[in-house]
Order: C-alpha cells, then sequence, then structure tokens
C-alpha cells in the first residue's frame, strides 16, 4: 500500500496497513539532525526513511510590488529563513502583508512587531497585496513526482492574518466594536485566500490546509457567536467553492490550543481533517468519540512535554494511545501537533515514527 492509498483509506475510517504519519512543519534544526543520522543530503530521502506519507508544498506564487522593495534574505534557522523581506534593522523585517516581525536574539524564533492597519478604524487606503500565481500546468509538473504520497499546501487562517495586519488587541477591539470593518476585512482576505485555494484544488493537491489559532490552552480567543458570525459564512463559502473545482479535495484545519467549543461550526463548514488536538488541553480519545464519525484527525503527539522532555518510553506509550484511541478505524494521521522543538532528542523523534511502522495493526482489525 502506497502513501495515497494509505491516507485515502484511513481518511474514509477504515484501517490501512498502517496509520499514516507526518512531520508537521519540521523546524531546520530537526530536519539536520534526521538527515545527518540518514546519512543524506536530501529532505525527500530523510521524509522516505522516515516513512512520511504527507508532502507539505506551496505553489511559488509572487508579489511583483513588494518584490520591488525587498532587501534582504532571512538567513538562520527561525521559522522563514531562506525567503526575501523588507529589512527595517538586522532583525526586523516586513513581508508582503505589511505585517513586520522581529527575530529573537537566540536566532530561532519571531515575535510580532506591527502591521499596516495598527489603530485604524476603517480600510481605507489599504488592499490585499498583489498576486501572481503560476499556471496550472506549472503547478502539476511540481505535483507530478510526488503522485505516490499525499500533497497538501497551506494558507492562512483569514483571523491570524487580521490580528497581524491590525494587532492582537486592536482587532479584539474592532471585533467588539466595529463589526462592519472586519466584515470588511475579511471578505478580502477570505477572497483572496479561495482564489488560492481554488487554484490549487484545481491543480490536483489532495488537502488544502487552513492554518491559524483561534484558541489558547485555556479557551478560544474571541466568542463561538462571532466565529459563527464573522467565520462560518465565509469559510463554508471557500470549502464550497473548492470542493466544487475538485469534489475529491480534504480541507484540513489546523489552531492549537483548546477549540472544541467551535468544532461543531467547522462541521458546519465542512472541514475533513482537525489538528492538532492539542493533548495539554484536549483530550483526543475524547473527540474522537465525539466528532470522529464526521471528522479525520491528524496530530495529537505532544511537542509541549513527551517529544522534548520524555524519555523514548513514554513517546511509544504516547504513540501505542493514540493509535488505540485515536486510529482504532483509520481516520487519524499520526503527527507531532506542531513543529517539534529545536532541542528535542532525536531518538523521541526516531520513536515516534518507528512506534507506528512497528506496531500490530491486527489487533485492531480484530477489534473492528
Amino acid at each position: 500500500m502506497n502513501s495515497r492509498e494509505r491516507f485515502q483509506k484511513s481518511i474514509a475510517h477504515e484501517l490501512p496497513d498502517r496509520l499514516p504519519v507526518d512531520l508537521l512543519w519540521p523546524r531546520a534544526e530537526t530536519i539536520a539532525q534526521l538527515k545527518e543520522h540518514f546519512q543524506t543530503d536530501s529532505n525527500e530521502t530523510m521524509l522516505r526513511n522516515l516513512g512520511v506519507d504527507l508532502r507539505w508544498m506551496g505553489v511559488n506564487e509572487r508579489y511583483p510590488e513588494f518584490e520591488k522593495s525587498v532587501n534582504g534574505e532571512l538567513t538562520g534557522n527561525a521559522p522563514g529563513a531562506g525567503k526575501k523581506y523588507i529589512f527595517h534593522d538586522k532583525q526586523t523585517f516586513e513581508d508582503h502583508w505589511g505585517i513586520m516581525h522581529r527575530v529573537g536574539d537566540d536566532g530561532k524564533y519571531l515575535e510580532w512587531k506591527g502591521g499596516p492597519l495598527v489603530g485604524r478604524e476603517t480600510l481605507e487606503g489599504w488592499d490585499v497585496p498583489a498576486v501572481e500565481y503560476p499556471s496550472l500546468e506549472a503547478i502539476r509538473k511540481r505535483l507530478q513526482p510526488f503522485n505516490e504520497y499525499v500533497t497538501i499546501t497551506e494558507l492562512e487562517f483569514p483571523f491570524k492574518l487580521a490580528w497581524h495586519i491590525c494587532g492582537y488587541e486592536h482587532f479584539m477591539y474592532l471585533m467588539a466594536l466595529n463589526p462592519g470593518m472586519v466584515s470588511e476585512l475579511y471578505d478580502r482576505i477570505y477572497a483572496f485566500q479561495t482564489r488560492k485555494a481554488v487554484l490549487c484544488a484545481q491543480a490536483g493537491f489532495d488537502v488544502i490546509a487552513v492554518v491559524g489559532d483561534i484558541a489558547g490552552q485555556n479557551g478560544m480567543l474571541f466568542s463561538p457567536d462571532m466565529f459563527a458570525e464573522f467565520d462560518v459564512p465565509r469559510f463554508s463559502k471557500l470549502i464550497r467553492e473548492v470542493k466544487a473545482v475538485n469534489p475529491a479535495v480534504k480541507v484540513f484545519y489546523h489552531s492549537d490550543g483548546n477549540m472544541e467549543a467551535v468544532i461543531p461550526h467547522l462541521v458546519t463548514c465542512g472541514i475533513d481533517i482537525l489538528n492538532p488536538i492539542q493533548s495539554a488541553c484536549m483530550d483526543p480519545a475524547n473527540i474522537k468519540e465525539k466528532y470522529g464519525k464526521v471528522l479525520s484527525f491528524h496530530g495529537t503527539i505532544s511537542v509541549q512535554d513527551t517529544l522534548p522532555h520524555g524519555t523514548v518510553d513514554d513517546v511509544r506509550r504516547e504513540v501505542i494511545a493514540r493509535i488505540e484511541t485515536v486510529g482504532y478505524n483509520g481516520g487519524f494521521v499520526v503527527s507531532p501537533e506542531n513543529s517539534i522543538p529545536y532541542d528535542a532528542p532525536l531518538e523521541n523523534v526516531l520513536a515516534l515514527y518507528e512506534t507506528v511502522r512497528d506496531y500490530d495493526y491486527r489487533k485492531l482489525a480484530a477489534q473492528m
């Protein structure tokens, strides 16, 4: 069974030869460790040796007006390294949305610093960035070598973009006291993201991932009623348009934190796969029991506790528990919940994939 077949069977809530696995948003340090372990310079060889079934790929869109002002490339191991930006100083840079970040002094993480609508009460003079996408033929040509794998591409959830553009506190204020501006802003961002999602669906991506946190560990960052008001109609429309051009495509949604309060809304929108079911604040077995008939799941392996701080045996126990309580009838891709911390022991990372590979799935088949 190849990776695509394995994934399709699992997403259909059937038990494949083994559960599919992913290496979600690996940091540069993790990639370097794994390449050294497998004695390869190739990312693809490293992924194959791990048994990873998904291939995350961009579409190489361009932002011509932004590119005219680019003056440097982000180096090091921070997220976004290797891309070109407008640098305001050695550590502070601006992207094509006009959002500014600063690299921390350790070079590992980014801090939000500003956006083009901070403190603003209207959208006057602002619009989404001008973008040029490759042709469908060019995207399909990039996908072709990965036909036996699951191809997945990513776009940011509008809430994430909106608060980065407006500033978090200011956007919370706007949601409560200036809903008209929020609606207009969301209309523009959702239209922008829908265009990209539809193109990727037409090109033949297997999965469209929509990524952006709407919750913290103690609950939602804003009320479920606001999610229903601002997001449900627009997100539902995005998914309808994606599936109209490619009914087979699956929509993946990511939010860290305890976002159980809006899972029914996400089901209404039409998502297929929910990630990561953050185990520090949600019980993956409970979420599977409640929503496993209408959703598949991705993630659940702790990057907060088990992978960075546990033993190899701790990792194995957690992976087996997830296989047996979340993946017992398919509907599950085993993966770290988010990026594995840069200092997580390599033996813990390897243990995750070895445990999925070596598990005796006849035990689960006998229970079905």
